[in-house]
């Protein structure tokens, strides 16, 4: 491979580094670490810090307030020492603790050295140019004055189009960059050769530096690395990540051209400096920095161990069918909820599983051009499903969302922005009154704009004439099994998928379900339940074995994560149902809600403690335009736990574990645990590495301020203020209260799964990503043993008892 080839590759290889970022309207939580899972993760710690500056765990006086605060004990310290294979006893590491923070010696970028203090910003002017031009390429109808391209041109020859024609070069000095980038080859892969040779850096600086110019602009890669997922899902490719390498590298190359020889020379040497630097010590302050953080996550799993039951609990019966039960999404919100409703009734079992239901699908609404994903985005939807309901509701939604479009377009066009306030001002006076003291509803998405309840719940989710009836029923039997309805089925049975209701939020898909590729999971819940109730494939489930009695009713649900109630949706007219029993299960739904929120309101207004206050609290969070805490989503999430519900039934997790019910008794060749392993599981290591790095580093891997946010393209992210780079992450307020104090712990996922250790290794060694995931230490897996024992996995075939 000549050098040429070796560069290519490298490229390649950085721009898979990149973690994706999906747009507004299908947002979900993604590990920004995702591209690196193949390092282990204290070596990936110190090579970031030293090179982009990006911190990945918490600096060290951070723990030493938490060993202050009684919250971390040095013997824990002392205990993951161990386990890491550092030595050291508790004089050492409380000096540690203590001692003087040095930060390591990090990559220069050349337009840092060129920014002069009373002048504007090289650097940050490149960001912005760059910026500026990536959101009117990519916008997706929010502008009113398309940029003219050519879609055959590629990325990098729009943006070369763009900048030869770009009038804030000269005001910063840059105006003779025109000249060589109009003398530049309009093929990206020969700009890139060019850069290269203009830079003419050290090889062994080469693939730390091409990162680094690609972290200087990490939320437009992200959004190009989702590009690439998307089109690699459908056996396709694209080039837009690689482009925009190149751009950043040839403004680098244009910079170069026009800097100064004394800041050339500086450039070179600090180059060199970094590159002959010792890394051993940031190295050793990595392995160190993670002895702490293991300590921290030891310290919640003792915790966490005692909520574990060595035996079910004699209020729950074991034997017999209960006389309702309800399936929620693994989420830890529902966590929270379904203690309170097993609460309320002894007899009512409650059962977690993944939001999509096990129907990998995609779903088409009435008008759409395209249909979406409502499955987890590690795996490919497998069936199409469609939105069918009477015409006159369809043609309703229609004409609301034309009028809204129109009228936005009105508010907003040459010919009326300026005159708008002047004119309909006055007509707002009410509207304004209604969103300040929370009048108004939530803002609805697109499904529901203009539907009432009852139009609703008229409105199906069909799956395809063209799906043959054994895979019907196959799908079916592997929703059940998934489930663990094996036997001892309820005669109601309920699916309560769940979704979130605000306004006023751009990340408000971020607050839905992860597993249903940030939608609500109503769609899933409705075709599960049309699927199962469906005559014929009750027939063909009863010959193949399945005990389901003709009485038995799926019914589907959407929980409403800010506010707590859960409505279900259709099927309360069916004749198999007994009156009495749904009215027993909605009275059951509604206290506990009122619980769960009498739980939830106590980090949100702590001083409320009034039920009724409490509800109206609830309900005024997702209306008010102001509120920066609708709800607090998923933080203080810390574990994922994969066993029989008898194990945590009854205990308070706190609403930190993901809650998937298993047992291995009802799965005898451990299809379900594979499944679990390789999609929840990992759905719940990226919600938890997405909280944990928004923590860690919120500069970098967050989205700052949410109160300064602006949408950018329509539907593709945000910026903090009016430019700068396109942000990723969580905002500040869905991880610290006023206060300033963190509402999520930053710990890595512990997992627990009852499950034999021979089975777990054979599924982990047939996973690439998965065994990275946990050989790396990008989460921790543990076993729980039949007597509520844990053992860790230290290896392939060696767990520790711990």
């Amino acid at each position: 491979m000549n050098r040429e080839e070796q560069f290519t590759t490298l490229c390649e290889q950085v721009t898979r580094r990149i973690a994706p970022l999906w747009p507004l309207d299908s947002y979900i939580a993604v590990n920004p670490y995702w591209g690196f899972a193949d390092r282990p993760f204290a070596e990936l710690a110190a090579e970031l810090q030293g090179s982009v500056g990006e911190r990945v765990i918490m600096d060290r006086r951070w723990y030493a307030e938490q060993v202050s605060a009684g919250k971390l004990s040095i013997e824990d310290i002392l205990r993951a020492a161990e386990d890491l294979g550092l030595g050291g006893d508790e004089e050492d590491w409380q000096a540690y603790l203590q001692g003087q923070i040095e930060p390591p010696m990090r990559l220069p970028l050349l337009p840092e050295l060129m920014n002069r203090q009373g002048h504007a910003s090289i650097s940050q002017y490149v960001l912005e140019q760059i910026s500026h031009f990536l959101a009117a390429y990519y916008d997706r109808g929010q502008a009113l004055w398309s940029l003219p391209k050519d879609p055959s041109q590629g990325l990098f020859a729009a943006w070369r189009q763009y900048t030869l024609h770009d009038h804030s070069l000269g005001p910063m000095g840059l105006r003779p960059a025109r000249k060589q980038l109009l003398a530049l080859s309009t093929d990206a892969t020969a700009a890139r050769r060019w850069a290269l040779e203009v830079l003419d850096l050290p090889d062994a600086v080469v693939e730390a530096y091409l990162l680094v110019l690609l972290k200087s602009i990490n939320g437009w890669a992200s959004w190009c690395r989702y590009l690439l997922w998307q089109a690699e899902l459908e056996g396709k490719s694209d080039a837009d990540l690689l482009d925009l390498l190149s751009i950043r590298l040839v403004w680098e190359a244009l910079l170069r051209q026009l800097a100064k020889p004394a800041i050339v020379d500086s450039w070179r040497r600090q180059l060199r400096g970094w590159l002959y630097d010792d890394k051993n010590a940031e190295h050793e302050d990595a392995r160190r920095s993670e002895v702490l953080l293991r300590a921290s996550e030891i310290a919640y799993r003792r915790q966490l161990a005692a909520c574990l039951r060595r035996q079910p609990s004699r209020t729950h019966r074991s034997n017999g069918k209960p006389r309702i039960q309800a399936a929620f999404c693994i989420d830890v919100r529902s966590e929270v909820f379904r203690r309170h409703l097993e609460s309320v009734l002894d007899d009512f079992e409650t059962i977690g599983f993944a939001g999509f239901f096990g129907v990998l699908l995609d779903y088409k609404r009435q008008g759409d051009n395209v249909a979406r994903a409502q499955a987890p985005v590690l795996l490919r939807p497998q069936v199409h499903v469609e939105e069918t309901g009477p015409e006159k509701i369809l043609q309703r939604r229609f004409r609301r969302l034309r009028r809204s479009a129109e009228w936005k377009h009105f508010k907003l066009s040459a010919a009326s922005c300026f005159s708008f306030v002047e004119t309909a001002g006055l007509s707002y006076v009410g509207k304004l009154l209604a969103h300040t003291v929370g009048w108004q509803r939530p803002s609805l998405p697109p499904d529901l704009a203009g539907l009432s309840a009852a139009a609703r719940t008229r409105l199906h989710c069909v799956l395809p004439p063209s799906l043959h009836p054994e895979e019907r029923v196959q799908m079916a039997a592997s929703i059940l099994t998934g489930l663990g309805l094996n036997h001892g089925m309820a005669q109601l049975v309920l699916l309560v998928g769940h979704g979130s209701s605000t306004t006023n939020n751009p990340h408000r898909a971020g607050l839905d379900c992860g597993a249903c590729a940030g939608q609500t999971g109503e769609v899933n819940a409705r075709a599960a339940a049309d699927l199962l109730n469906d005559p014929a494939v009750r027939i063909g489930l009863r010959a193949k074995g399945w005990e389901i009695d003709d009485k038995v009713v799926f019914l589907p649900a959407l929980h409403d994560t800010t506010t707590d109630q859960v409505e279900i949706l259709v099927g309360i007219d069916d004749p198999r149902l007994d009156p009495e029993r749904l009215r027993e299960l909605q009275e059951s739904l509604a206290e506990a809600g009122k619980r769960c929120g009498l739980e939830r309101i106590l980090r949100l207004e702590p001083d409320l403690r009034d039920p009724v206050a409490v509800a109206q609290n609830l309900l005024h969070r997702g209306r008010d335009w102001s509120q920066v805490r609708p709800e607090w989503a998923l933080a203080g999430n810390a574990a994922f736990i994969a066993a029989p519900r008898w194990r945590t039934r009854g205990r308070n997790l706190a609403g930190r574990a993901f809650l998937h019910d298993y047992d291995a008794n009802k799965d005898p060749d451990f299809s379900v645990l594979r499944l679990i392993l390789t999609a929840p599981l990992v759905v719940a290591n990226w919600i938890n590495m997405q909280y944990y790095a928004s923590t860690i580093d919120n500069q970098r891997q967050g989205c700052g301020n949410k109160v300064l946010h602006n949408v950018v393209g329509g539907t593709i992210g945000v910026l903090e203020g009016n430019g700068g780079d396109l942000r990723v992450g969580l905002s500040e307020q869905s991880l610290r209260d006023n206060t300033s104090n963190l509402q999520h712990e930053p710990l890595r996922l512990s997992a627990l799964v009852e499950a034999p250790c021979e089975a777990m290794d054979r599924i982990i060694a047939e996973s690439p990503a998965l065994r990275q995931l946990v050989d790396n230490r990008w989460l921790t897996l543990l076993q729980i043993g039949r007597e509520g024992e844990l053992r860790e996995r230290r290896g392939a075939g060696d767990w520790v008892r711990v």
